[in-house]
């Protein structure tokens, strides 16, 4: 992995055993040992970090770039070159201009992968005019299926609307997607969802529009109006199964609509059930009895 690079030696020894495809983050911790989360579970180094070297590893991940203003760190992460995303922790002041880091503390680099063929099924539904919902927990695959599938339907013919609120799903730098959405997807990062997905409605004429993270009420009505203009939409949700994803009332009156014509279950980066709205609905009411 590339920005092994950018540890510590002994660091970087100690991780270079672990495989890169199966890293979902890693964490530096002043005065602790670096944690990394694997798919199928968790490794702590002998090596332990002290305040210096986590700053001095953040530094070098972004060449030396970093400056810790409210420009910079107000919104806790950076976008790292591969599309990577760097978290920061720390001590905290609010200043006129916004937050302010102090002191960093901590991070949390969250590994972007991309798995070409792994979006070709939720592609399939997609090129089919269908709309689709993306569930699973943290770690689960959903944004490395969600870009591969959008890269597949983009490259495909069809240009897709990706609102990609906080860098996750291109990773881009200076405005450039570092990964690969395919060549007929126009981004739009940095803002809400809701409003993402609207700008690109209203001026792109996409065929798909796409988004990581649905959640709120202002989302899935911006998603309503996407489907009322005749646009497929896909997102993906952090939830554990059918009751969790149903207990949110804006995603529960969707699925009611018929807004999504599929869903999507994953676990460990693997599709374990795909359903209709009305089989989610029904799988919900019988888990609450």
């Amino acid at each position: 992995m590339e920005m092994l690079r950018c540890f510590s030696p002994a660091l970087r020894e100690e991780l270079a055993c672990l495989d890169p495809d199966r890293i979902c983050d890693i964490r530096l911790f002043a005065g602790g040992p670096c944690m990394v989360r694997l798919l199928e579970g968790e490794y702590a180094t002998a090596w332990r970090t002290d305040e210096a070297e986590v700053l001095d590893t953040a530094q070098a991940l972004c060449g030396r770039m970093l400056r810790l203003s409210p420009f910079a760190t107000g919104e806790g992460y950076i976008t790292l070159r591969g599309g990577h995303r760097m978290g920061l922790c720390g001590r905290v002041t609010v200043e006129r201009e916004g937050l302010l880091l102090h002191e960093l503390g901590s991070v949390c680099i969250r590994v972007a992968h991309q798995v070409p063929g792994c979006g070709r099924a939720l592609a399939q539904i997609l090129l089919r005019g269908d709309s689709a919902l993306v569930v699973g927990p943290p770690a689960s695959g959903k944004t490395t299926l969600l870009r591969d599938a959008v890269r597949l339907v983009s490259d495909g013919g069809i240009p897709v609307g990706l609102a990609d609120e906080r860098g996750e799903v291109a990773g881009c730098l200076l405005g450039v997607p570092q990964l690969d959405v395919g060549r007929r997807t126009h981004v739009v990062e940095g803002c809400r969802k809701a409003d993402a997905l609207r700008w690109l409605l209203r001026s792109m004429s996409p065929g798909l529009l796409a988004t990581d993270e649905l959640y709120g009420e202002a989302e899935c009505q911006a998603v309503r109006e996407a489907a009322a203009c005749g646009v497929p939409v896909v997102c993906t949700v952090h939830a554990a199964g059918a009751a969790q994803l149903c207990a949110r009332q804006g995603l529960r009156r969707l699925l009611r609509e018929g807004i999504f014509g599929r869903v999507l279950f994953l676990h460990r980066r693997q599709t374990v059930l795909e359903a209709s709205a009305e089989e989610v609905l029904r799988a919900s009411c019988l888990s609450r009895r």
